[in-house]
């Protein structure tokens, strides 16, 4: 089937690519004919969105959310993702790898294309530039040495920079929790100095309804600061410090 062309003005995917491949996984036993964020229950309200993101950007579902043939074939037939992939990658980011020959070109040059293209900057185009290139690399798409390159340099950096008590989807934001016994709290480093601290000293799993959907409505707020707001080294070092 035709996919539809690439448009500008549209937010690509800056999910981890490996959250996307485990979102095919769970689709699995079966594509639901309509999609909404909430079918990934446990990821957080953040995470389901750029899910459903991804998946709009790829038109694996239409206007009205509903499941395209695309998305069985990825769901159903994990030996056919990466063709499947490279014609999606393809044709949805037709714009970007026009301004920018991905078999040749630095990193730098990928940046710019993409700022062009695209209503993204800062953490998010990094971001979106690393699901890209995983991508890319998943649907065997040549890419230049400089750009493989970027890839090894991130997949050491994930291993370096792993905390004690890995946190969603692997992804080093500025958080903190810190967990005792009927205790939870969770701190945030705010961009403009000091921290923010929420503490709650109930269980969420039997909070009624009502207050379950609030606590987790801020977790969510918390988590999506932290991921566009990324510490420094140092700076996650001394709240850790703090917080044992």
């Amino acid at each position: 089937m035709a996919q539809p062309a690439a448009t500008s003005k549209r937010i690509p995917p800056y999910l981890p690519f490996k959250t996307f491949l485990n979102s095919l996984d769970t689709l699995a036993q079966g594509v639901p004919p309509r999609l909404d964020r909430t079918f990934w229950k446990s990821q957080s309200g953040f995470t389901q969105g750029l899910i459903m993101n991804t998946y709009r950007f790829f038109f694996l579902v239409d206007e009205h959310d509903a499941s395209t043939a695309n998305l069985a074939t990825l769901a159903h037939h994990p030996e056919k993702r990466a063709a499947t992939l490279k014609t999606l990658v393809s044709d949805q980011y037709m714009l970007v790898m026009d301004k920018s020959d991905i078999t040749k070109c630095t990193l730098k040059m990928l940046e710019d294309a993409f700022e062009e293209v695209y209503p993204v900057s800062g953490a998010t185009k990094q971001k979106a530039i690393t699901f890209f290139l995983k991508a890319a690399k998943f649907a065997d798409m040549p890419l230049s040495p400089y750009l493989f390159g970027q890839l090894r340099e991130g997949a050491k950096k994930t291993r370096r920079n792993k905390p004690r008590a890995e946190q969603g989807d692997s992804e080093k934001n500025s958080t903190v929790v810190n967990q005792t016994p009927g205790l939870s709290s969770h701190t945030v480093q705010l961009a403009g100095g000091g921290r923010l601290t929420i503490t709650i000293s109930a269980n969420p799993f039997v909070m009624p309804a009502a207050d379950r959907t609030f606590f987790f409505s801020i977790v969510d707020m918390l988590h999506k600061y932290g991921t566009e707001h990324p510490q420094s080294e140092e700076s996650t070092k001394d709240n850790e410090e703090k917080t044992e």
